[in-house]
Order: structure tokens, then C-alpha cells, then sequence
């Protein structure tokens, strides 16, 4: 049987999300939300105002309504400030940190060029601590960092050790740990939740996550960096499969092995569509293999760039074809440094799938995300965020997953 305490949490989180869908809203409006009694909801609010997660402000009239005399109403919102939530990524060549607010704001942003894939484990972990402490050392409240979540292209055991990171080099690797220890040597006061996320999976919800407009439909996500992977959201529910490794898209077997792999299995399609492989098709018609020096002759129509961008999307259509067949996704989101080349080839992807899905079989429409590369570490911050907004049922009935409640 739930305690008073747990109901009592309970009715915070859902005033939370409430305050949150409607920035804010009066103590009476806020009653009928949640279908309490004036009285019960005040003591909800005097909480949450006394965590420091919510505050009253004057309602101050706006538009036709600002020259009426008359006291304004109070409005009760979310401090922006009350908690903060950070979500960093290990990339290939790269590390990032995003942090952002109680609102979902983001406050910085940083990014460091930094070979992962040639360092060891430890050498990039002490790297991306000292990134994340740059980053805590730029807010002006770091003891109210909620939530923090590294995103990696890796395969994840529960207990946040990797696996698999394949494009790292990474195996067996106790990351969590390893981030949990030396966070606390240099904040010892904080003691923030710690996780550890798919960086394909992360870049899902960053691009679901405030946008209520996909909530009803399938959707599949293809991040490409060095390599590939993937993330599904059905309903506005990221699906993780029964081991959580659902939507490793990369993996698909395409076959053939003309294409060298690198870091990649050969005949899988990130080894035909992921950076290292669209770059050295580049190199091998003349170009040089730099992604930035690609776009930029892609948009000057070189013949070069188009035709590597050709075999590229050639490639891409055949596994979005598996996706769709499989998944019937009425939305394909491309994200990471090497999907804008997409849109130099949209129309003949677009005619590749058509002539190979089955008559009558919908075309998903397909874009391009406009996060840009810091889609993965937004969203492990945005996870963190989601979680404070959650009910953990286990503290309630035992269970070992967590209510989700927040609906943006």
C-alpha cells in the first residue's frame, strides 16, 4: 500500500509536469489539473517553492489586457534554476557537454576535438570528466545538478558498463564506474544520478522529447557518424528491445565487401554509410577526405562529391528499405555529422525505396535533424530531465521500471 510520503511525491510530479505543459499556472487552476483540493495543493506547492523547483510570480497583464487596472493574479511556474541536468557525449573524434535547465533550456554547450578511438578507456574517461567539470565550473548553482548521462556509440549492460563500443575500441569496459569515481574526487558534495546511454538512442529523444507532434506514429532514427546506430520510438516511447540494444540499424547485413570496412563489419551497412567509408569513396574519385571539404563540393555540384554522395544514398536506400519493411515507420530522422548529405540525394533514395517496397506499401517520409551534433549529449541531458519528471515506481510498488508521466 502506497504511504502518505509516496502519494505525496506522487502529486509533486504530476504538479511538475502540470507547471511544465502550461509554464506555469494559478494555485486554482493547478488544483483542477491534478483533481485535488485547494488545501492539499498548497501544501504541494509550499513544497515544491521550499526544494526550490517552483516559485509564485505576479501574472502581469499583456497585450489588449496591460493597461487595466486591477491586482494581477499569482501564477505558480517552475524555477528554471531549481535543478540543472547534464548529458555529455563520447564520440569517435570528439567529446561533448550540453547542460540544461529545469525548463529544458539548454545553458551551455561545450565541444572538444579529442581522438577517443586512439586513447584507452581511461585516457578518454579523464577527458570527459575534465570536460564535464569545465562545464559544472561555468553554472552558478553546480550543487544543483540533478542528473548527468554519458551517451557513447556502444552496446550497454544495465549496470552502464560497454560491451561492444566498437567504433572506440572499447570492450568490457566498467564506464559508469569509472565516471562515478572520478566525478567524486573532484565534487565530493555531489551526488548527482549517473547513467549511461546508446548516443543513437539519446539523439531519439532529443528529437521526440518536446516535440508532441510524432507521439502517435512510429518512428525510426539513423544517427551517422564514424559508424551507425539507431533508436525507434513508438508513441513517444523509445523501444529498447528485450536486452536494449533495439534499432542497432549499422548492423544491418547489406553483404558485399568492396567497400573497406575500417572500424566497421564488412557488408554492414555503416560500413558503406558511415563517415569513413563515404570518405574514402571521396578519396578513392579524387577528393580529399575531409567531411566539411565534401559538403562544401557537394554544394558546389563537383562531379566527385555528387558521385560519391550517389553511391552513398544507393547504399542508404537499401537499408531503409529493411527499416521500413520491418518497422512501417511513418517518419525516418537522419541525425549526426554525415546525414546532410542526405539532401543531395533525397530524390533518388526516395525512388530506390519506392521501386523495391511493395506495391501499396507506405512511404515514411524522411528529414534531416536540425540538432546538429550535439543531438546525442542534448539528449542524455533531456533523459536526465525526464527522469526527474518520472515516478519511480519501485519506491512505490516494487516494480523496477519507472512511470513516465511527462508529457511534453
Amino acid at each position: 500500500m502506497a504511504t502518505p510520503q509516496t502519494v505525496r511525491h506522487l502529486n509533486e510530479i504530476r504538479a511538475l509536469n502540470a507547471l511544465f505543459r502550461d509554464a506555469g499556472m494559478s494555485r486554482a487552476d493547478l488544483a483542477r489539473a491534478l483533481g485535488l483540493n485547494r488545501s492539499t495543493t498548497g501544501n504541494i506547492i509550499t513544497g515544491l517553492m521550499t526544494e526550490g523547483l517552483a516559485v509564485e510570480r505576479r501574472d502581469e497583464p499583456r497585450g489588449e489586457n496591460a493597461g487595466k487596472t486591477g491586482r494581477p493574479g499569482i501564477r505558480v511556474q517552475i524555477d528554471p534554476a531549481g535543478a540543472s541536468f547534464l548529458g555529455a557525449e563520447i564520440g569517435v573524434d570528439r567529446l561533448t557537454v550540453v547542460v540544461i535547465d529545469m525548463l529544458a533550456q539548454e545553458l551551455l554547450h561545450l565541444t572538444l576535438p579529442f581522438p577517443t578511438y586512439q586513447e584507452t578507456p581511461e585516457a578518454g574517461t579523464d577527458r570527459m570528466v575534465a570536460l564535464i567539470a569545465e562545464a559544472l565550473a561555468s553554472l552558478d548553482r553546480p550543487e544543483r545538478l540533478r542528473g548527468l548521462c554519458v551517451t557513447l556509440p556502444a552496446l550497454l549492460a544495465s549496470d552502464g558498463t560497454v560491451i561492444n563500443g566498437l567504433m572506440l575500441g572499447w570492450r568490457d569496459v566498467k564506464l559508469k564506474t569509472m565516471i562515478t569515481d572520478r566525478l567524486k574526487r573532484r565534487f565530493p558534495s555531489l551526488d548527482p544520478v549517473i547513467s549511461i546511454e546508446n548516443d543513437a538512442n539519446a539523439f531519439a529523444i532529443a528529437e521526440t522529447y518536446r516535440d508532441t507532434t510524432h507521439r502517435s506514429e512510429t518512428v525510426a532514427f539513423l544517427l551517422i557518424e564514424n559508424g551507425a546506430g539507431g533508436g525507434i520510438v513508438i508513441g513517444g516511447r523509445l523501444l529498447r528491445g528485450s536486452a536494449g540494444f533495439a534499432g542497432e540499424f549499422g548492423q544491418i547485413v547489406l553483404g558485399g565487401n568492396r567497400v573497406p570496412a575500417g572500424r566497421s563489419k564488412p557488408g554492414h551497412l555503416e560500413s558503406y554509410i558511415g563517415k569513413d567509408a563515404i570518405l574514402g569513396f571521396y578519396r578513392a574519385q579524387g577528393g580529399e577526405p575531409d567531411l566539411d571539404r565534401l559538403l562544401l563540393a557537394l554544394a558546389r555540384g563537383e562531379s566527385a562529391a555528387i558521385a560519391t554522395a550517389r553511391a552513398w544514398g544507393e547504399r542508404l536506400a537499401a537499408g531503409l528499405i529493411q527499416v521500413t519493411s520491418v518497422l512501417n515507420p511513418g517518419l525516418i530522422i537522419l541525425g549526426g555529422s554525415v546525414a546532410p548529405v542526405f539532401s543531395h540525394v533525397a530524390a533518388e533514395v526516395a525512388q530506390a525505396m519506392q521501386r523495391e517496397l511493395l506495391e501499396g506499401f507506405p512511404m515514411p517520409r524522411i528529414e534531416v535533424s536540425g540538432l546538429g551534433v550535439e543531438g546525442p549529449a542534448l539528449g542524455g541531458a533531456l533523459l536526465m530531465h525526464q527522469r526527474m519528471f518520472s515516478i519511480d515506481e519501485s519506491a512505490i510498488y516494487a516494480s523496477e521500471q519507472p512511470i513516465t508521466l511527462f508529457q511534453s
